[in-house]
């Protein structure tokens, strides 16, 4: 059944997307669920639908808009309403935002994947902050900069994920910050 809402978020998603994104936090998510000792199943299928109200409508409010996407998909495939739930609870305090806190050990894991998929794709995000910043170089690298940051530093709990990208996090901030030092 996981092809299955693996095929829904295909259809919707882009090829970048799935690779530069939502392939990676499956991977992390699925890594830490073993350490962790948790579904792997339910793991695999809310790290699918983390990001499909962004995918879907934008991201403003993704973790909100994605829920009855999601919702719908697994009703579909007559997934359980406990599943459900859990996966719901995962989109939404995905983005370890104040108000949607992750409850479960699941929810940790799908907040610490997203963060951690991050630290691979420090030039596609640079491209994504030229884009927010119609290619002013100065703003994109101090958003990638405070994004980062605010991922290793807020989105990540689980001991387990930092020891994960530890490397990569210092190797990102030097050259983020020796960038910063040209401006």
């Amino acid at each position: 059944m996981i092809e299955k809402v693996k095929e829904a978020v295909m259809g919707v998603a882009d090829e970048d997307d799935w690779n530069f994104h939502l392939s990676l936090v499956v991977k992390y998510a699925k890594h830490l669920a073993k350490i962790e000792k948790v579904d792997l199943e339910i793991v695999e299928i809310a790290a699918l639908l983390h990001d499909i109200g962004r995918i879907k409508f934008g991201s403003k409010d993704h973790e909100l808009t994605g829920i009855p996407e999601a919702e719908k998909i697994l009703k579909k495939l007559n997934y359980s309403e406990e599943i459900i739930e859990e996966v719901k609870h995962c989109i939404q305090s995905h983005r370890a935002g104040k108000d949607y806190p992750a409850k479960t050990k699941i929810a940790e894991i799908i907040r610490d994947a997203d963060a951690i998929s991050h630290f691979e794709i420090i030039p596609v995000l640079v491209q994504i902050g030229l884009g927010k910043y119609d290619g002013d170089i100065r703003e994109a690298v101090k958003w990638v900069h405070a994004k980062i940051d605010r991922d290793w530093n807020n989105k990540m709990h689980l001991p387990e994920s930092k020891k994960l990208v530890e490397e990569k996090y210092k190797a990102a901030k030097l050259l983020l910050e020796a960038t910063e030092k040209c401006f």
